[in-house]
């Protein structure tokens, strides 16, 4: 008997075409050179004539990329998409039409079983109602409702018996998850949730609005909107064994908290989206995002005081465990049309009451992970209390060594001094003195990009202990004033972060989120401004005053204009003379 897995790459290898499914993928035409072809550039490396394919022998290979890159068509996808070799040739066979032998592992074909027949079960006329509600009430794509895990879950002693017949052992169905409380009778809509390799962990049940409607109040915590199976183990967040495959160019991966906030992006063409199942991030989950192609990643959790929280927790765990990624975070600022006097919860709501363009450019401007930890530190603390502050402080000396880029350190220190009405150069030196404390003779190895704690300290004009004493009546003087510049420029900040306040809560309020975009790099560019000449920055302060105090909201193309010429660096070069 043959292998399974082999004899399935065998076949599809001998059916693909190597030559015109990497033209296809790559958009290039290869052109002949000798007994093979080359690619104008390589997919990789972005080289230029550097990546051959031998159609004859069914390989490529390009000499510029740095490490081993070559191989057959399956190497050529699993690098291209991020996958594994199951993942290449699954794809593959769905390219040349030919149909994998199903995996012989009865726990996984239980579960397989289970979700193949309730997707066959859409069909059913009793359906119809939980269809609509997902494709018409929640707006969810057919075809991503098809081309995923989700099936109709109405009658558990329907599938019970459709399972036994197949061969099914009571316990087999009993470990699948199916016959927790409520699946099958509440809850009719069942998602399957697949590990990293694709095999189906387990399942997530969901109920409609209709039967929501049912629950009498003070019954309702014992009926949440989503249940999930018994004993469900997952390894990876929900999607990454899809998402794995369609990394962008950017290598962005979008986190969001719920399935449907998931499914709801894959509908509206974000397929680089990963659900969490909620705001805690499960063991392993890291690890699997670590393995996959993604760099980037933006965290996207509700708006509400849960996804806050889980924000903040998440951030602290990634900076110091999965130094591989550059994390950034944004928020759904948006008020309800229906209800101003609450946000938008999450994207699902904010796709079905605004559209997606509108979580596009969401999405589109990011805010760095760091600087929004302390934004989020400043809810919690009071910088003017000493106690409160010096928290803070501590905190942030606790993810200092992490944070190796220079420019998110800045920015930092800047909320941190907006907020404490304290020197940049004191706060830094305080938190330096932190990390030193609370980590010696670690924080300095933990990054070669941060270097030795006491070489940055003598950076920022910190000299050794032994050698300070001679030095502190001259600096004294020095000291006091750059203190007064800068008390100079943050009562200036303060101006300018009161009026930016006020002002995005306006136009978010009338749900104009371009032009909070557009304000927030005005107010980026005057943050730089102020640091250079405080006179301009306060022409540019009381120019974007002007606008909004004439424009009133209404004028929209007069505010197009003027923040577009704010955020102009040639503008503010000569502006205000």
């Amino acid at each position: 008997m043959k292998r399974e897995g082999v004899n399935s790459f065998e076949e599809v290898k001998r059916k693909v075409d190597i030559l015109a499914f990497i033209e296809k993928c790559t958009g290039q035409s290869p052109r002949r050179s000798g007994k093979g072809f080359t690619l104008p550039e390589c997919p990789f490396c972005h080289g230029h004539g550097c990546f051959s394919i031998t159609p004859e022998k069914q390989l490529y290979n390009c000499f510029q990329c740095s490490g081993k890159t070559g191989g057959d068509i399956f190497d050529f996808i699993c690098k291209l998409r991020g996958c594994d070799k199951r993942g290449a040739l699954e794809e593959l066979a769905k390219e040349v039409g030919y149909e994998l032998p199903a995996l012989r592992s009865s726990k996984r074909d239980v579960r397989e079983e289970i979700m193949s027949q309730t997707k066959e079960d859409w069909s059913l006329p009793q359906a119809k109602d939980a269809w609509e509600y997902l494709v018409n009430l929640r707006r969810l794509s057919p075809e991503v409702l098809k081309s995923h895990d989700v099936g109709y879950f109405c009658d558990r002693s329907r599938l019970i018996g459709i399972l036994k017949k197949k061969g099914f052992t009571y316990d087999e169905i009993n470990n699948s998850g199916i016959l927790t409380r409520g699946f099958g009778t509440f809850y009719e809509i069942l998602f399957g949730w697949r590990a990293y390799n694709g095999t189906l962990s387990g399942f997530v049940a969901g109920a409609t609005k209709a039967r929501l409607a049912t629950v009498k109040p003070d019954e309702a915590d014992g009926f949440p909107k989503y249940k999930n199976a018994s004993d469900l183990q997952v390894d990876s967040p929900y999607n990454l064994y899809y998402a794995k495959r369609r990394v962008p160019e950017d290598a962005t991966l979008v986190i969001v908290e719920g399935i449907l906030d998931c499914l709801q992006m894959q509908s509206h063409g974000l397929l680089n989206t990963v659900a969490l199942g909620g705001t805690t991030f499960k063991e392993g989950f890291g690890k699997a995002l670590a393995t996959t192609r993604f760099t980037r990643l933006i965290l996207l959790l509700d708006s509400d005081k849960p996804g806050r929280h889980g924000t903040a927790q998440l951030i602290r765990l990634l900076i110091q465990a999965f130094p591989k990624f550059t994390l950034f975070v944004t928020e759904i600022t948006a008020l309800d049309p229906a209800d101003e006097s609450r946000r938008i919860k999450d994207p699902d709501e904010l796709i079905i009451k605004l559209g997606a363009d509108v979580l596009k450019k969401v999405i589109r401007y990011p805010a760095k992970a760091g600087p929004w930890l302390v934004l989020a530190m400043r809810e919690r603390y009071d910088m003017k209390n000493t106690l409160d502050r010096d928290r803070a402080f501590e905190e942030v000396a606790s993810l200092w060594g992490y944070l190796t880029d220079e420019v998110e350190r800045k920015e930092i220190l800047r909320y941190l001094a907006d907020g404490s009405e304290m020197p940049q150069e004191d706060i830094r030196k305080t938190i330096e003195k932190y990390a030193q404390r609370n980590a010696p003779g670690d924080l300095s190895n933990r990054t070669e990009a941060a270097g030795p704690v006491t070489n940055r300290l003598t950076d920022q004009g910190v000299a050794p202990r032994e050698q300070t004493g001679s030095r502190r009546q001259d600096k004294g003087q020095a000291g006091s004033e750059r203190d007064r510049a800068l008390r100079k420029k943050n009562k200036v900040l303060l101006r300018a972060y009161g009026a930016f306040v006020l002002q995005t809560r306006a136009l978010a309020k009338a749900g104009l989120l371009w032009h909070v975009n557009r304000l927030t790099e005005a107010h980026v560019n005057l943050l730089r401004v102020l640091r250079r000449d405080p006179v301009k920055a306060q022409w540019m302060i009381e120019t974007i005053n002007q606008v909004f105090t004439a424009a009133k909201l209404k004028d929209l193309e007069g505010i197009n204009t003027e923040i577009e010429q704010l955020c102009k660096q040639d503008d503010y070069d000569t502006g205000g003379e």
